[in-house]
């Protein structure tokens, strides 16, 4: 059967919406750096490298949604990213993500308006990230170390590029990051390792839990 020119089966597939962000983390050690590099830097694709460490602050809504402004150090460049996890979702693969370029905005002028709109200022860390974008296979691999406090912890993240997210079935998606996986599975990257928590759920503290929601 076909319906203005397409078939049943074209009708029925069902693509990721835009402004999705695709993503797995694994904890690794973090001497796996130095391996980390050499493989991705030795795969023969072409990538772009962009190394940056900064602060993340992150405001938070009783309702769910949380922004987080980051500025790495050094740079002019500020993003405010406003995210949330999808409703029963049992893991963070899949989320809502709008980025928002603020350069030029003070912190002060966007924390105000922040505060304005309902969110509170929950926590803050530092990170220090090595960034590879591979934009032929539309991928990102990352190595991130995170500082709370005293305590690291270190990752490796690999995200599907945002921008073509939308060409893809949720089952495509998570097919690519498969292969991804078994790209870097010589340095213990694989789907029994995957992450269920966002750093956003590792280092959130409960601020309202007390109030009368």
């Amino acid at each position: 059967m076909e319906i203005v020119g397409e078939t049943m089966e074209e009708t029925e597939r069902k693509t990721l919406e835009p402004f999705t962000e695709f993503e797995t983390k694994y904890r690794v050690d973090g001497e796996t750096i130095h391996a980390f590099k050499a493989l991705v830097e030795n795969l023969g694709w072409k990538f772009d490298f962009i190394y940056v460490q900064g602060d993340d602050i992150y405001y938070t809504k009783p309702d769910g949604w949380f922004a987080r402004y980051r500025r790495a150090d050094g740079e002019k460049r500020a993003e405010v990213t406003w995210k949330r996890k999808p409703e029963g979702a049992k893991y963070n693969i899949k989320r809502k993500e709008w980025n928002w370029r603020v350069d030029g905005t003070s912190f002060e002028e966007i924390e105000d308006a922040l505060l304005s709109q309902g969110h509170d200022r929950n926590f803050e860390i530092w990170k220090m990230c090595h960034i590879y974008k591979f934009k032929e296979q539309e991928v990102t691999f990352v190595f991130y170390t995170v500082r709370d406090g005293k305590k690291l912890d270190h990752f490796i993240e690999i995200e599907l590029d945002e921008k073509g997210i939308h060409n893809y079935t949720e089952e495509e998606a998570f097919e690519r990051i498969r292969g991804f996986e078994t790209t870097l599975e010589s340095i213990g990257i694989s789907h029994r390792h995957r992450l269920t928590k966002s750093l956003y759920e590792m280092y959130v503290r409960n601020i309202y839990e007390d109030k009368n929601l």
